[in-house]
């Protein structure tokens, strides 16, 4: 019986090891466009994970943010590349032509994720108008329309408070 039961555990444990493996299917639901930025809502198991704010870009090529409940905001740029992947975004925002460096980190095969966003940076984010991308170790240039910022930030302010 002893053996039996240990058969059992390690069993269950195995099956919840893999389960635990499984990656979670977060939903996606689209509010709508604010400011020239489509603003989504992200939830994993019914749970509010973030708000995404994206340019409208060819082939998931365009610019997004994202805004969690716990108030970290992350600049996503379009990136192919291989998990784990590091790279340096030297970001210039206009009009203003204030410069930022960022360690990006590749988070998924076809995007690049930002450290948290600090205030600095997304005071002025939302008061330029476009964005200069350089992706040294990629030799990739990219120039982002920003549209405006401030109504997506209104937007996206909504999305996240009614969620906390």
């Amino acid at each position: 019986m002893v053996r039996r039961s240990l058969g059992l555990l390690v069993l269950g444990s195995m099956v919840g090891a893999l389960g635990a493996a499984v990656p979670a299917t977060a939903q996606t639901k689209k509010i709508g466009t604010f400011g020239g930025w489509e603003i989504s809502i992200v939830h994993d198991k019914g749970r509010f994970v973030h708000c995404l704010a994206d340019t409208t870009g060819p082939d998931n090529q365009g610019l997004r943010m994202s805004f969690g409940d716990d108030g970290q905001r992350h600049l996503i740029l379009p990136g192919t590349g291989t998990a784990g992947a590091r790279d340096e975004a030297v970001i210039v925002l206009r009009p203003s032509g204030k410069r930022f460096t960022f360690a990006m980190a590749q988070r998924s095969p076809d995007r690049l994720w930002s450290p948290v966003l600090e205030n600095g940076f997304t005071d002025v984010f939302f008061e330029s108008t476009r964005m200069d991308v350089q992706l040294p170790a990629r030799n990739v240039t990219r120039s982002f329309d920003l549209a405006d910022p401030d109504t997506m930030s209104a937007r996206i302010d909504g999305c996240v408070s009614s969620h906390q």
